[in-house]
């Protein structure tokens, strides 16, 4: 009998390491495909990142096991086993997450619509973040069951792994340098809707945003302000607090892409002239974000694409005196400082920019099939003008034949729309991944949790 159960003691611990070896080698094959994935060096941050921690942690546990189990026998034995298992589960579920998310980019269904998407959002990440030296870890785009796009920032805790039995989780996440846009699947269809991006960018810029050398603050500081200064009471200036962040994502917009997202955020959002009118917590009413926003391409020289009537129907409501302040926090906007630029600073080129997304609009409407650009703006600029077509094809008696067209070109010129130089990683994630390396060795050694 005792020979009985010392085999089932030594089975016990087999299973603990054997979950281990076949986790590590999980690791290693994920790290092998993940190198394949995308131009050169693109995706090498990511990878190396998530490889290091997961490796680490997985030695950690392992080592630790054994340790631990020495001369053990009985129920200590199977305690520490038990121990080493929830260990284990929670590193694959947390490398898991991200690792799912960049491991779309191999499923036929998504290949082409991320590649075009991770073009986007990298190009417009160096026109908001020029210096390489500062610049914070790209945003990885993914595919969700979502209906509109939803961005986590590097210091969220994304809403699947909020376990509260579990808070080492949210701490390792709030850790990592690695953010992430989920976009509706719809843009697999509709390509078009991909200039959604450089709202979502803003909202990950504004998660950067802290209190800067000269006072500007973060973006709900900033309107909050101005309104103040532009003559709002308290309530108004609350309100202007709340809605900063979308607004703020909606002035990145502007800047890196010109008029093309205001035209999609209309489209979204138009509806009766109640809805129009009917703020939310966190967004103001859509006729006065509209208006907002084109305060903002109007701050930085182009021409506003709102209509009068949305205007007008604004001015005869109760929202009319926020209308009023409308260019004040359009300019609060434009002044935000973050990573030693303002938005007023990126959007001196607009009006070259926007002339470009003409041009790419003609392109992907012509008769010839456009050409990749090779510029560093040429993703974000071409998706923008992807919208100005689409919107073409709404009104044109080509229909469904052109979009079908336009969303061919779309997937095959925007993937391939980017400088030709290779992606190194950066000083600053190997920084912060070094540190989530060491807290997550930390709590895997601890028992405190």
């Amino acid at each position: 009998m005792a020979g009985v159960q010392q085999a089932a003691i030594r089975f016990r611990l087999e299973e603990s390491i054997s979950d281990l070896d076949e986790f590590r080698d999980d690791v290693a094959e994920w790290a092998v495909s993940a190198r394949q994935l995308g131009p050169q060096g693109q995706y090498l941050d990511q990878m190396s990142l998530l490889a290091e921690i997961a490796e680490t942690g997985i030695a950690q546990v392992r080592h630790d096991l054994l340790e631990q189990t020495t001369g053990a026998t009985g129920g200590e034995l199977y305690e520490q086993c038990r121990r080493a298992d929830h260990r284990t589960a929670l590193l694959r579920r947390f490398w898991r997450w991200y690792g799912d998310r960049l491991d779309q980019r191999h499923h036929d269904d998504y290949r082409p619509t991320l590649a075009a998407a991770d073009e986007i959002v990298h190009s417009t990440w160096q026109a908001l973040f020029p210096d390489a030296a500062t610049r914070p870890p790209t945003p990885l785009p993914h595919v969700a069951p979502i209906d509109t796009a939803v961005s986590t920032a590097r210091y969220e805790v994304p809403l699947d792994l909020c376990v509260p039995a579990e808070p080492v989780l949210a701490r390792w996440t709030t850790m990592m340098p690695l953010s992430t846009i989920a976009l509706p699947s719809t843009v697999t269809r509709r390509p078009w809707w991909l200039v959604v991006l450089a709202h979502e960018c803003g909202h990950q810029v504004a998660a950067e945003v802290g209190e800067d050398d000269d006072g500007s603050g973060s973006p709900p500081e900033v309107l909050g302000a101005a309104a103040a200064r532009a003559g709002a009471g308290d309530a108004e200036q609350r309100e202007w607090r709340n809605w900063a962040m979308e607004l703020f994502a909606d002035a990145t917009a502007a800047v890196t892409k010109g008029t093309a997202p205001m035209w999609s955020v209309m489209e979204l959002e138009r509806g009766t002239p109640d809805t129009l009118l009917r703020p939310d917590i966190r967004y103001p009413p859509p006729a006065l974000r509209w208006c907002v926003a084109d305060a903002v391409v109007a701050g930085i020289g182009l021409a506003g694409v709102v209509p009068a009537a949305d205007r007008a129907l604004l001015a005869g409501s109760p929202f009319a005196g926020h209308a009023a302040r409308a260019e004040t926090i359009a300019g609060a906007l434009l002044g935000i400082r973050f990573g030693g630029t303002t938005l007023r600073e990126i959007g001196v080129r607009s009006r070259d920019w926007e002339r470009t997304a003409r041009r790419w609009r003609d392109a992907l409407l012509g008769a010839t099939e456009p050409a990749a650009g090779t510029a560093p703006e040429s993703a974000r600029l071409c998706v923008a003008g992807g919208t100005m077509a689409w919107r073409r094809t709404t009104a044109g008696p080509g229909g469904a034949e052109d979009r079908e067209r336009l969303r061919r070109r779309l997937l095959r010129v925007l993937p391939q729309s980017r400088p030709k130089s290779v992606r190194h990683v950066g000083v600053r994630p190997q920084r912060q991944a070094a540190a989530v390396t060491r807290q997550v060795l930390d709590d895997l050694r601890s028992d405190a949790w």
